[in-house]
């Protein structure tokens, strides 16, 4: 037996994906089929759900829920899986990497279906909203630039949110060239010089997504 056989990842030589002939068969099968859901199916939902069903919120909330949403199945997983759960001889920094990921992979699902159920379906409405200012992104290939126009979505608000937007809409709005990291207080309080048309949809769950941004 090499020395490779007594690793943590290769319990008494077998394959680290193989089940542990010590504890029950069915057990094991159903949580590497639910794992596999969460590491692989969570991405990939958040990830359509952010292409097609973007919320319309503002950029704090996003990071706010979403890092609360991942410090919270962080903890969690200390309740799903206990320390035997893991490979003997695991190391400690392996085992938070792990439930860190889990916390990330169970907010892109959870944002995700959520996202979908929230949009899919749902009425459009048209409405034109007041642009602040915009600003691209630092490549030097203007093909492969992002272009953001800073706006005031909400009618109702002034509050002002960034939203990507076509280069052609970018390109021929007439308004301040802002730094990428001005400061929110500033933008709210910059004059309007411009509009834009939201095609946005009314969310079954009460929050509007975006589906396009079109010039009036």
């Amino acid at each position: 037996m090499s020395s490779t056989d007594h690793v943590w990842w290769r319990p008494g030589g077998r394959s680290p994906f193989s089940l542990d002939p010590t504890k029950p068969r069915l057990p094991q099968i159903g949580s590497a089929i639910w794992q596999s859901l969460v590491i692989f199916g969570g991405p990939a939902i958040g990830l359509v759900a952010i292409d097609h069903y973007p919320f319309l919120i503002a950029d704090r909330t996003i990071y706010v829920g979403g890092l609360a949403s991942i410090g919270l199945w962080f903890l969690a997983s200390f309740v799903i899986w206990g320390s035997d759960d893991f490979p003997r001889g695991m190391p400690q920094h392996l085992k938070l990497v792990f439930r860190a990921g889990f916390g990330l992979c169970m907010t892109f699902l959870v944002f995700g279906l959520a996202g979908i159920a929230n949009g899919y379906g749902t009425p459009l409405i048209r409405r034109d909203v007041a642009v602040v200012a915009k600003h691209p992104t630092r490549q030097s290939d203007p093909d492969h630039r992002t272009y953001y126009v800073a706006m005031r979505a909400w009618p109702s608000s002034r509050a002002v949110v960034e939203l990507h937007a076509p280069r052609k809409v970018y390109d021929r709005l007439h308004v301040p060239i802002t730094a990428i990291d001005t400061p929110q207080e500033d933008l709210q309080a910059m004059a309007d010089s411009g509009s834009v048309r939201l095609i946005v949809g009314q969310g079954r769950l009460g929050v509007e997504w975006l589906k396009a941004i079109e010039l009036p």
